[in-house]
């Protein structure tokens, strides 16, 4: 039964890569050329950024290099990502109960990466370093601190879809369902940190086994039902509108900051010459389409024009 669970958590980790891979290469594949949303200021137009203007202030522009800089994209995505910018600009009552929940899943996602090089550690016979107790400690505080966080923030998600009139109009169960399984990961979790001497050293053997292949057994009941769950979530959040941890910079970022000009982008320009080879049944008479006419066609003739008897 050890050695069934040791390989579901490898099953639900190449899961996790293998449908996150694939929903973004199918996105990716599927998705049209993108209509500018010519909104300014692009952080990667750098110093010009302060003030929303963009390299098409430059004489001669298209004849000219375009300069991208890519630190700015990254410290906006940053911005974004770690502090949910546009939330609390736009929502603030909606940011209050959201970002708790955010930041306690990030402090779990941080606490992995730590208990990863505590594991390492202990693989390498330096568990006793006192850098490493350091972190051992640093990862049950954290660890503590982001289930509180996921708990209590998801709480508070429910209760604003609830009774927000704008926004449960677009709630549906799959959000509370969500909502209530993260919840109730958060709350197995913190039942076994408070049951057991060290939650630090139960996630950090375990990684260590999960690393050598050492099959033994995980030493508590309620870390493993946490752990479980944890599985499940893999598995289910790219699945999922909650995918857009991994898809968000696809479907806002890449579309909100891309500006290449098509004379840029032969990618672009390819996409274009298959779009005017695309029928055309809107028959509105400013389009006059009939399902024969292509948009090459619409986009060079005047259907308003008289015509020749």
């Amino acid at each position: 039964m050890t050695t069934l669970f040791y390989v579901i958590a490898y099953a639900a980790i190449l899961g996790f890569c293998v449908i996150a891979f694939l929903k973004v290469r199918s996105y990716l594949a599927a998705s049209p050329l993108h209509v500018r949303w010519e909104l300014y200021p692009v952080p990667h137009e750098g110093r010009k950024a302060a003030y929303g203007g963009s390299f098409m202030e430059g004489i001669d522009w298209w004849s000219k290099p375009r300069a991208h800089d890519v630190k700015g994209d990254i410290l906006a995505l940053l911005e974004e990502v770690l502090f949910l910018h546009a939330t609390f600009k736009h929502n603030i009552k909606l940011w209050f109960r959201t970002y708790p929940f955010h930041l306690g899943l990030y402090m779990l996602m941080g606490g992995i990466f730590l208990t990863l090089i505590t594991a390492v550690a202990k693989i390498a016979g330096a568990e006793n370093n006192g850098f490493i107790v350091f972190l051992g400690n640093v990862i049950n505080a954290v660890s503590m601190l982001g289930m509180l966080g996921i708990i209590g923030g998801g709480i508070g998600l429910i209760q604003r879809r609830v009774s927000d009139e704008g926004l449960s109009k677009y709630t549906t169960p799959e959000h509370f369902f969500n909502l209530g399984a993260f919840i109730f990961y958060a709350l197995i979790g913190l039942g076994a940190w408070s049951v057991n001497p060290s939650f630090y050293v139960l996630s950090r053997d375990f990684l260590a086994n999960l690393i050598t292949f050492n099959f033994a057994p995980l030493g508590s009941t309620a870390f493993g039902v946490h752990l479980f769950i944890g599985f499940l979530l893999m598995l289910w959040i790219p699945a999922t509108h909650m995918g857009h941890l991994i898809m968000k910079y696809f479907t806002y970022h890449d579309i909100r900051w891309g500006d290449e000009p098509t004379s840029f982008s032969a990618a672009n320009q390819k996409k274009i010459d298959a779009a005017l080879k695309f029928p055309v049944s809107w028959a509105a008479p400013h389009i006059a389409g009939d399902g024969k006419k292509t948009w090459a066609d619409v986009a060079t003739t005047n259907p308003a024009a008289p015509k020749n008897d």
